[in-house]
């Protein structure tokens, strides 16, 4: 049976560990957890797919460069968040609940205690998983330039648990170049509501410019990929051909993603200027995508 044109990948399932990064801090490697599915080639003038597709990840357009987004964008946050905010609350219910018990009771210190912790952890709780799901950046950018054949990655400033007050942006952008940046497929264990489930991510690696061989930074792009990396690889087609063979920004029929909460962050005023200006308008998107607005 012919394979179906989304999962006509043209690279081979990768037997084995990381090789092009002999050097990977302690501070990274919990962001490399799972194991490696595929490789793309360093040569970016192969294909890695029949296809190509911006899978529902391109945020923006500007006349050099395009922005793709991060699994962060997809709503699926969202969604995890909303549970975890219910689940909070009811923590903090059971705290309330305890509290009144204490009230009348001759002993009112255990069940006082106990309304104390579970108050304040709910309270913690959701604080954290609304702060990341609703007062988050509605995603995560990634510019890809062609004409500097440079990478821009926004980098999420850390999110404090403790700290209930504070809002989590983007902390900073570090450019680095086309040619260098090399493009993975992992497969992890993803835990939902009612089990544990295979999910693929694609991830960007880059070195130090000094060493190459020494991972610097790690960044996630697309979506988080259900059973299967396929489709992933034809976002990294996308993205490949945009680059090196002056492919379009979007492909015929497909459209910005517009799922998420919050603004989207803006990149810096010099890597705009170096895109070429602002980004385009949906509209203008649209009809570069043949569709009507």
């Amino acid at each position: 049976m012919k394979k179906l044109p989304e999962y006509n990948v043209l690279l081979p399932d990768w037997q084995g560990p990381e090789t092009q990064f002999d050097d990977i801090g302690e501070a990274l490697r919990p962001m490399l957890n799972g194991t490696i599915t595929r490789v793309a080639p360093e040569d970016k003038k192969q294909p890695v797919h029949e296809g190509a597709s911006t899978c529902d990840s391109l945020l923006a357009v500007h006349p050099h460069a395009i922005e793709i987004g991060a699994p962060m964008g997809t709503g699926e946050v969202i969604g995890n968040g909303n549970t975890f905010i219910a689940f909070s609350l009811g923590m903090m219910g059971i705290g309330i609940a305890a509290f009144w018990v204490a009230w009348g009771a001759s002993n009112f210190w255990l069940p006082l205690l106990v309304g104390i912790v579970m108050f304040g952890m709910g309270f913690l709780f959701c604080s954290f998983a609304l702060r990341m799901s609703h007062l988050a950046p509605r995603d995560i950018p990634v510019g890809f330039n062609r004409k500097t054949r440079e990478v821009s990655i926004c980098v999420l400033g850390r999110l404090r648990f403790w700290r209930f007050w504070e809002r989590v942006g983007i902390d900073r952008v570090v450019t680095t170049s086309w040619d260098e940046l090399q493009a993975r497929s992992y497969k992890i264990i993803q835990l939902t509501g009612e089990a544990a489930r295979d999910t693929h991510v694609l991830r960007l690696l880059w070195g130090e410019r000094q060493n190459p061989r020494k991972l610097e930074g790690i960044a996630l792009i697309g979506y988080l990929g259900w059973y299967e990396d396929a489709a992933l690889w034809r976002l990294w087609e996308h993205i490949r051909r945009y680059m090196e063979e002056g492919g379009p920004a979007i492909q015929p029929g497909e459209s910005l993603r517009t799922s998420g909460a919050g603004k989207l962050p803006e990149l810096p005023a010099e890597v705009i200027a170096e895109a070429g200006g602002p980004a385009l308008s949906a509209q203008e998107v649209a009809r570069l995508a043949g569709v009507e607005a």
